[in-house]
């Protein structure tokens, strides 16, 4: 049985080496298992490219798909998961924030006849606004999206093929992988662990992009919004004649009421439908999600 295990990395040089020993390490301890560690460099400027290709050279195993340009964090694990085939497939990030150790545990839950094993993500020693924000997210995608979503999953996990394939399904430009995770189903296992801080250099989400990524991502399973716009439509409609009844407002005064309800139903509800017009114009469009520099690619 073989395992690939996807690695995006973008200018993460110390991490790298660092991240391979405790890998290697760790799949080393399974026995009968093929495996390659697929690291994906997205269009790193430091010397990430380098240290992936000393290790190339040292173990074959490892394999670097480098993408053209930096497509983003949910591209490259789509070009990883897309860009090699085995039999079970993992996604781990290298800067050990997610312990590489656990991958043993994901491969002996799918040996027991789970699909899809993920780490279930406890607290960490972080600030309180992003420990909000965190909760506050997993909260809201799961109040409003159209499928379910899996609580405190994020995108540490071992598959399946099958379930890779499922993954791979949607064509779209905004794909969300934890999202598509609790869409196709399967059967499930929670592993519980504490992530834990990176082990060099510095996080590449602030709390700006960590939001952006959140908005992001909730607006990739859910129409609510539209659905909200609708709602709110006909409560207006009927809730603002029945209160002009009430008060009694002279007809010219009702008239100025009207006009002002309107513009701020208007100002609510054109950027909601304007954000999904735009994500419709992006997939009709149809660009690749991602493009692969074949001249610093090793699979």
């Amino acid at each position: 049985m073989k395992l690939n295990v996807i690695v995006p990395a973008r200018n993460e040089g110390p991490n790298i080496p660092f991240f391979y020993g405790r890998a290697k390490t760790a799949l080393e301890s399974i026995p009968g298992l093929e495996w390659n560690i697929v690291f994906v460099n997205n269009a790193s400027d430091d010397d990430s490219l380098d240290r992936m290709f000393e290790l190339h050279e040292a173990d074959p195993r490892v394999k670097i798909i480098t993408l053209a340009r930096n497509f983003g964090y949910a591209a490259a694990l789509v070009a990883g998961l897309s860009s090699v085939d085995g039999d079970y497939y993992a996604i781990v990030d290298v800067d050990c924030e997610d312990p590489p150790e656990l991958l043993v545990d994901f491969y002996k839950a799918i040996q027991n006849g789970a699909e899809l094993a993920y780490g279930e993500r406890s607290n960490r020693d972080e600030p309180w606004l992003v420990t909000f924000g965190r909760k506050l997210f997993y909260l809201a995608n799961k109040g409003v999206a159209d499928s379910e979503i899996v609580m405190w999953m994020g995108e540490f996990s071992m598959m399946t093929r099958q379930v890779r394939d499922a993954l791979l399904v949607p064509k779209t430009a905004f794909m969300s992988v934890r999202a598509e995770m609790g869409y196709v189903g399967f059967r499930r296992e929670a592993i519980p662990y504490l992530r834990a801080k990176r082990t060099y250099g510095k996080t590449h989400y602030n709390f700006l992009r960590m939001t952006l990524y959140a908005i992001a991502s909730i607006l990739s399973g859910t129409t609510f919004p539209l659905r909200f716009v609708s709602y709110l439509g006909v409560f207006v409609g009927l809730a603002f004649p029945a209160y002009m009844l009430v008060v009694g407002l002279p007809k010219e005064d009702i008239a100025a009421a009207a006009a002002i309800v309107a513009l701020y139903y208007l100002v609510i509800t054109i950027p909601l439908v304007a954000i999904y017009l735009a994500r419709v114009y992006k997939n009709v469009v149809h660009r690749p999600l991602f493009v692969i520099d074949q001249t610093r690619t090793s699979l």
